[in-house]
C-alpha cells in the first residue's frame, strides 16, 4: 500500500518537526524562568544531561508522563491532539460501496481516489474527487453511522480545505444506518439533500447537486 506507506513517511517527518520546535520551548521556557538543567532535572527527576538531550530535541522516545511533567516544572503545559488524515486502511466493503457509487455517475466527472488535502503537512484526504467545469464534489464513504454530527462534521472540514464545492456521504445502506439517519433527519435536512433518488440523478446526468448531500447506496 504505498500511499499508506508515504503517510507515515510523512507523518513521522512532521512529528520530528514538532519535537523539535517541542525542544526549542522547553529550552527557551527554562531559560525564561531563570533555572538552570540541574535545577530543572532536581525537580523532574532525571539527570542534567537527560535535561540537556531533551532541549536538543535528541529525546526521541520520552514518555508522555515525562514529558508532561517535564514541561510543568518549566511553566509549560502539553496539550496532544489528534486529526484525522486520509481515514486509515481501506477495508473492503468501504471499497466495495465507493465502487457501487461511481458506477453510477456519470463519465463525464473526471475522478481522483484518495484525494489529499493541499494544506502542508496535512495528511487528510477525501475517498474521491469529482472534477468537471465549475465544480469539484468531495466524496467521503461511511459503513457504519456512529456519533453523526462528529462523523459529518470531519468529513466538511475536509470538503472545505480541498476546496470542494460540494460535498456528498456516501452511507452504506444497512439497516442500522437507516435507523440512525432517519433519527437525525431533522439535523442533517438544513444542511444536506437527503434525497438519494434526486441526487443521484443529477450526478448521473454530470450535473453537481443543488446543495450538499448524503445518500444511500
Amino acid at each position: 500500500m504505498p500511499n499508506r506507506s508515504r503517510a507515515i513517511d510523512e507523518a513521522l517527518r512532521a512529528w520530528t518537526r514538532q519535537r523539535t520546535a517541542l525542544a526549542d520551548e522547553l529550552l527557551t521556557a527554562r531559560r525564561i524562568l531563570g533555572a538552570t538543567q540541574r535545577q530543572v532535572a532536581a525537580v523532574v527527576g532525571v539527570s542534567g544531561s537527560e535535561v540537556s538531550r531533551r532541549e536538543r530535541g535528541r529525546r526521541v522516545n520520552i514518555g508522555t508522563r515525562s514529558l508532561v511533567e517535564h514541561a510543568a516544572a518549566v511553566g509549560l503545559r502539553v496539550s496532544i491532539t489528534a486529526h484525522p488524515v486520509g481515514g486509515g486502511v481501506r477495508d473492503a466493503a468501504q471499497l466495495r460501496y465507493l465502487a457501487r457509487f461511481l458506477d453510477r455517475v456519470s463519465a463525464d466527472f473526471g475522478r481522483q481516489l484518495e484525494a489529499a488535502v493541499p494544506l502542508p503537512g496535512d495528511l487528510r484526504a477525501v475517498d474521491a474527487l469529482l472534477v468537471a467545469p465549475g465544480c469539484r464534489i468531495a466524496v467521503e464513504v461511511i459503513t457504519r453511522l456512529g456519533d453523526i454530527q462528529a462523523q459529518v462534521r470531519a468529513v466538511q472540514l475536509k470538503a472545505r480545505d480541498i476546496g470542494a464545492t460540494r460535498l456528498v456521504i456516501v452511507v452504506a445502506a444497512t439497516r442500522a444506518n437507516r435507523r440512525a439517519l432517519d433519527d437525525a433527519r431533522a439535523a442533517l435536512g438544513a444542511a444536506f439533500d437527503l434525497d438519494t433518488r434526486r441526487v443521484m440523478f443529477a450526478l448521473a446526468a454530470g450535473r453537481q447537486p443543488e446543495r450538499d448531500a448524503v445518500v444511500l447506496v
